[in-house]
């Protein structure tokens, strides 16, 4: 598995995107990775959403920057 386009945080690696939805707003996503001292690369999360919607694309990023991080620190990896 390729970490190219993610963020290094920690010992972790995360991915942010956004997309445009049909109501009009913007909703974030994350994906976090962690690479396995044997070099294999886990998912350990895909296609999240982040709470909440946004009016633009740009807050939409940050916000999923952030929760990607609050995620990290918590260590709650779980879909649920």
């Amino acid at each position: 598995m390729d970490l190219n386009g993610f963020t290094r945080y920690r010992a972790y690696f995360y991915r942010v995107s956004a997309n445009y939805s049909s109501a009009g707003e913007w909703q974030g996503t994350i994906d976090i990775r962690k690479q396995r001292s044997d070099g294999v690369v886990e998912a350990l999360l895909s296609h999240k959403n982040v709470p909440g919607s946004f009016p633009s694309e740009d807050l939409a990023r940050v916000a999923a920057g952030a929760y990607a991080r609050v995620i990290i620190d918590e260590e709650k990896f779980s879909d649920g």
